[in-house]
């Protein structure tokens, strides 16, 4: 088990941290804030984000949200990030891997629209 792990990460699914009501990133109208939800150390999980984003720039085409990207691709960052971070195995679904990339391909993807948008202009 990490030194950051809060439960063994056991097969079974009932033992696993299951994913907050709402949606990430909008604690204020019903969601859950992430960072909170995880109750990791800040340094801790600006790793995790910054492992995350190299990962999700180097695998996704960040033009296009996390519905449309390759799901071989997806797989490949939650992998890499499960590689460096084994207590995220102790989250149902590992869940704050998908929150994260949800969040960053949103960004990214929204300024790549934008850029479209002001290119045509």
């Amino acid at each position: 088990m990490s030194a950051y792990s809060s439960l063994s990460s056991v097969g079974s699914s009932e033992s696993k941290i299951p994913k907050p009501e709402g949606e990430v990133g909008r604690p204020g109208r019903g969601g859950y804030s992430l960072e909170t939800a995880l109750s990791w150390d800040a340094e801790r999980f600006k790793k995790l984000k910054d492992c995350l984003q190299k990962s999700i720039e180097k695998h996704c085409d960040i033009s296009k949200s996390k519905k449309h990207q390759d799901s071989a691709a997806l797989d490949i960052v939650k992998n890499e990030a499960l590689a460096r971070f084994s207590e995220l195995q102790d989250y149902e679904g590992c869940w704050p891997v998908g929150d994260i990339i949800q969040m960053q391909l949103k960004n990214t993807s929204a300024k790549e629209r934008q850029k479209k948008k002001n290119s045509y202009k």
